[in-house]
């Protein structure tokens, strides 16, 4: 087997590596719109303080106002947007070691079950 370097796959990992902690300035957090209500456990209004979560909901709802997100093509914008919206993936947990392997993969095996991924 041969390893290949797909290069919208590393744009993809160079896009969520600059913008994956920008949440963590307090000034950008997002409130949830009415529209959106609930979105993972907050409600209209709420200031959505958790740094991962916050960046989920821009983009879910917001993606344009990252313009390099925004100029992935949307398979790779759908690949991120999964990581971080849906499935709620540490990778600093991961590349650290700082979970057990059912805090880091629990909601990953749950998404997959609930999506009906097929086995591989």
């Amino acid at each position: 087997d041969q390893w290949e370097v797909v290069p919208g796959r590393v744009a993809s990992m160079l896009v969520l590596t600059a913008i994956h902690d920008i949440m963590k300035i307090e000034s950008l957090l997002p409130r949830v719109q009415p529209e959106h209500a609930p979105y993972n456990g907050f409600r209209a209004h709420d200031v959505i303080n958790d740094h991962d979560v916050a960046l989920g909901y821009v983009l879910d709802h917001y993606g344009s106002l990252l313009p390099s997100y925004a100029a992935l093509p949307k398979h790779e914008q759908a690949s991120i947007r999964f990581t971080q919206s849906k499935i709620g993936f540490n990778h600093g947990w991961l590349v650290q070691g700082e979970a057990p392997p059912g805090a880091l993969f629990s909601k990953f095996k749950s998404v997959l079950q609930s999506e009906n991924a097929p086995p591989t």
